[in-house]
């Protein structure tokens, strides 16, 4: 029971909220054991509500109801008797016999026994007929109340599980002990207090009160009960009791209460509003419980439902965590193996802007500048598309960035940024200093600009590349773990780019000199000729392999193929010195044999302390004056040369084994043949025949077979040879001619 701080009371409080029929259906929960201590009958009742009644022992008649009880007896009018009542309740005992009939809880009251406990049923009437309910009876007779002498209490507690409220039922009519002592066991104390009265005092209060309270009969009656509030009693509650007391209406809530030594326990309070027969408000009737255990009890399930959710948390955070983790060092591995795959910078870039959008960015820019810091390069990709959009922006970028490296204009030097307020209006002034017309600024903002990360793809030469990571206004916003990764993704890019780029490079020199070496064929009245050179797979697309074709002074015409040892940009070095010689040899021995012409340049390697060694095939064809052409050849370690006849078999044109040219001056040796019009001669290097698995023969009969079926034509010839035997892992060269 409580009262508000201030003016006016709150005598007591009820369970339950006037108006509601106590027929309710029972809430659900735990039903207590069969059985269970009478002391546990407010977690029986619980909060229903109540019906209450004040009874006029002397004429045994109901002279005051609240609305509870007036809906279990509806149309009886006040005053009435108290069988009369009780029929019209249609009251019943365990056994099902009216009260009005037996020896029962009411027709004890009418002698003034009190009835501290009992156990009764009503009749619930719906639409799916009549049933019983149980519930509890506390009579008590109010012999000391001032103005209410010869008048008694009784309370009609709905019970809120029906097999629980049938075990104690039970127990207190097998126990006479238990039963006497039910009302105070369970905490329940009642109170009346005048509703006509300045500040609504009380009038009377059950022992039960003083039990719970430790205030007496005497320091309560004549009080308003706001004495039982504290310093930590809750104003809006005692607020909310005012209003409807105000009101004239019944309330149920619970707030903390003081009692006379000082303790603090919770109450769970009900008021509720009893009427005479004219309808005048005279009394307020109330029941209080001491809930504090049951508090006690919920606040610690709080905390452990706290601990657990925080437990929880913190678990689904450190997934989360973890989950981050793993998604980084995925994306970070799929960066190095998506990006390694290729030295081609396009494409490397391709597969960058590709991986961050949407991993990192809704949309991505990624500028590189030449060395005068103009924008050499713009890739850009949005998760939405918007093509046009992208296409119209680094259009404009490219003219309105102001000049110098983007990794000075965008950064000052520094590796990396974040500008998680990019969209913010302080960032404007900024935003206008890195270009020379602010406008364009309005097609980034089109395309979505709230949150950058700005990082520095290092390389070997500082500065060239810089990615842009662009998060729109929908996305969150970049956070330092987002800086980071993309820090550890830049720098993994931007040393595969740098390699690209270097290795593109690279093979722009060496195509540059592979160009530069390789000759044009001459034409020669009387023969077609084509050639053909392909690196190996990898490398720098240069090598020792070569072909040539020289018109000599004396119409005859010299070809050779060579293979200087090594695949490199030394090898190809060596194998232009080995040109020269070969050249010039072949001129000033023009009347002379091709077996001179290895054995000179032999000599002059040595002479001139070149350190090359090479395989070579030299030969030299005359015109026949019969027809056809006169073949001479000599090899130094090459494979032979190929013929294939007018009439398509193929024949291959050995020579005595021999050392490479380089290892040391040695007499070489020469044979001859006769070509006819029509023959095709084929010289070649290793590539075309050589392979790891398997001897040369095998190589020379496949090369054979594929000569043999080839077409006439030289180029398609070359062409039909190259794509069907070169190898992959070795350069290739070949020479066609056709008389």
């Amino acid at each position: 029971m409580a009262g508000e701080q201030g003016p006016g009371a709150e005598p007591v409080v009820a369970a339950g909220t006037p108006g509601t029929p106590p027929t309710a259906p029972a809430p659900t929960g735990p039903v207590p054991p069969p059985g269970a201590d009478l002391a546990e009958l407010a977690l029986v009742t619980g909060d229903a509500p109540s019906a209450v009644l004040l009874v006029d022992l002397s004429a045994r008649t109901v002279v005051h109801t609240n609305s509870v009880a007036d809906q279990l007896a509806p149309g009886v009018r006040l005053p009435v008797g108290l069988d009369v009542w009780s029929d019209a309740a249609r009251l019943r005992d365990l056994a099902g016999a009216r009260l009005s009939d037996t020896d029962h809880p009411l027709s004890r009251l009418a002698r003034s026994q009190p009835v501290l406990g009992q156990g009764v049923s009503a009749a619930r009437v719906s639409e799916l007929g009549t049933r019983r309910e149980p519930l509890w009876v506390v009579a008590l007779p109010m012999l000391d109340a001032p103005m209410l002498q010869q008048h008694a209490l009784v309370v009609l507690l709905p019970m809120r599980h029906r097999e629980a409220a049938e075990a104690a039922m039970d127990a207190a009519q097998v126990q006479a002990q238990l039963r006497d002592r039910a009302v105070l066991a369970t905490g329940l104390a009642f109170t009346v207090a005048d509703a006509r009265a300045a500040d609504q005092p009380l009038v009377w209060v059950n022992p039960a009160f003083t039990a719970s309270t430790g205030y007496s009969f005497e320091e309560a009656v004549g009080r308003n009960c706001r004495f039982l509030q504290g310093s930590a009693t809750d104003p809006a509650t005692v607020a909310a009791i005012r209003a409807a007391l105000d009101a004239g209406e019944g309330i149920t809530t619970s707030l903390l209460n003081y009692r006379k030594d000082g303790t603090a326990f919770w109450n769970q309070l009900s008021v509720n509003p009893i009427s005479g027969p004219d309808g005048e408000l005279t009394h307020f009737v109330g029941i209080q419980a001491d809930i504090t255990t049951r508090v006690a009890a919920d606040a610690e399930r709080d905390r452990a439902l706290v601990a657990e959710r925080g437990a929880r948390l913190e678990a689904e955070q450190a997934r989360r965590e973890a989950e981050q983790a793993q998604a980084r060092l995925r994306l970070l591995a799929e960066a190095t193996t998506r990006l390694a795959v290729t030295l081609d910078t396009a494409q490397c870039r391709q597969h960058l802007v590709d991986l961050v959008v949407p991993e990192l960015a809704d949309w991505v820019l990624l500028l590189s500048s030449d060395e005068h810091g103009h924008l050499r390069e713009v890739s850009a990709k949005h998760r939405s598309g918007h093509h046009q959009k992208l296409q119209d922006y680094t259009r404009a970028l490219r003219h309105a960035l102001l000049p110098g490296p983007p990794t000075q204009t965008l950064l000052g030097g520094a590796s990396a940024r974040r500008i998680s307020d990019y969209d913010s209006p302080t960032r404007r002034a900024e935003r206008e200093s890195w270009v020379s017309d602010s406008s364009m600024l309005d097609l980034s903002d089109d395309l979505g600009a709230a949150s950058l990360l700005i990082l520095a793809l290092p390389g070997r030469r500082a500065g060239d590349d810089v990615m842009v990571l662009v998060r729109g206004p929908g996305s969150p916003r970049h956070s330092e773990d987002d800086l980071d990764i993309a820090v550890d993704l830049a720098r993994r890019a931007g040393l595969i780019l740098d390699n690209a780029r270097l290795y593109e490079e690279q093979h722009a020199i060496a195509a540059a000199l592979q160009s530069s070496l390789l000759p044009a064929l001459p034409a020669v009245p009387g023969l077609t000729a084509a050639a053909r050179y392909q690196a190996a797979a990898s490398g720098a697309h240069v090598g020792g392999d070569f072909y040539e074709l020289i018109a000599l002074p004396d119409h005859a015409v010299g070809l050779a193929i060579g293979d200087v040892v090594g695949h490199d940009v030394m090898a190809a070095a060596a194998m232009g010195h080995l040109r020269g010689l070969l050249r010039a040899c072949a001129w000033d021995a023009a009347a002379g044999s091709t077996a001179a012409v290895l054995e000179r340049v032999d000599d002059l390697l040595a002479g001139l302390g070149i350190a090359t060694m090479a395989t070579l095939a030299y030969a030299r064809l005359n015109p026949d004056p019969t027809g056809g052409w006169t073949l001479t050849h000599s090899s130094a370690g090459h494979p032979p040369l190929l013929l294939r006849h007018p009439g398509g078999e193929v024949e291959v044109l050995s020579t005595d084994p021999e050392l490479l040219l380089g290892v040391a001056p040695q007499r070489r040796h020469a044979a001859r043949h006769h070509l006819a019009v029509g023959s095709t001669l084929l010289a070649y290097t290793d590539g075309l025949v050589e392979r790891h698995d398997e001897d040369l023969d095998t190589g020379l009969r496949r090369l054979a077979a594929a000569l043999a079926a080839g077409p006439d034509d030289v180029e398609d010839l070359a062409e039909h040879l190259l794509a069907t035997l070169a190898s992959t892992t070795d350069d290739t060269a070949l020479l066609v001619l056709r008389t």
